[in-house]
């Protein structure tokens, strides 16, 4: 099996990192390349190629792929034209986290080392997890949300589908987050947000429309 990594920037190669620590133990992967439909060579020592061209030199059942870019709308861009394709995901959890039976883990998500993921909890399709992010019981994430490192969701939450979750924010149990939502760093959550917005503060409030619907090069 040969796994492609979508996107060789640097949350690209935060992945790599990933699947290496991964098939050290499995030897799930017998080869590794990056997926960049406007660059080739090579990144990290890591050869990167088209998507079509991944398609056209391996068969469809030998191929999985992950994405490792972290703007929730490219993540949502890309898994529509992989799965379209017909090509398997790959879901990404580092051995350092325990996943329980009662979890519900979609297709293509990426959970990240020291990160805890606790009982009914629900990860919708290409949800990435970065490092060291609690996930309280019974917390539902929509599809391609990211919850970035030291983000805490208490209990019975929910976030919707495309939202973007700030590195260290807290969330209050039973708080619900929208669609293509945006919480900023270090904001704290202590009501529910609606959808489509940009969230900031202590406690976060909404500050503007998300009207790109992009979180970086705003």
């Amino acid at each position: 099996m040969i796994l492609c990594i979508y996107g060789n920037g640097g949350l690209g190669r935060e992945v790599l990192l990933l699947v290496q620590q991964i098939n050290r133990l499995t030897h799930r992967w017998t080869d590794v390349v990056f997926v960049d439909d406007f660059n080739k060579g090579l990144t990290a020592g890591v050869r990167v190629i088209s998507f079509a061209e991944a398609t056209a030199e391996h068969s469809r059942d030998s191929l999985e792929v992950c994405i490792g870019i972290g703007e929730p709308a490219l993540r949502a861009m890309l898994y529509e034209r992989v799965s379209r394709a017909g090509v398997s995901w790959a879901t990404l959890v580092h051995p350092s986290v325990f996943v329980p039976a009662s979890a519900t883990i979609g297709a293509g998500v990426i959970i990240n080392q020291f990160s805890f993921i606790s009982c009914g909890v629900v990860l919708g399709d290409n949800v990435f997890v970065q490092p060291s992010a609690n996930i309280g019981h019974d917390c539902r994430i929509g599809p391609h949300s990211v919850i970035s490192s030291f983000v805490s969701l208490g209990g019975s939450g929910t976030i919707g589908t495309r939202s973007y979750i700030g590195m260290g924010v807290p969330v209050k149990e039973g708080t619900n987050i929208g669609d293509d939502v945006i919480v900023g760093m270090g904001s704290a959550v202590l009501r529910d947000i609606e959808s489509n917005v940009v969230a900031l503060g202590n406690p976060a409030r909404p500050m503007t429309i998300n009207h790109s619907k992009r979180v970086f090069g705003r």
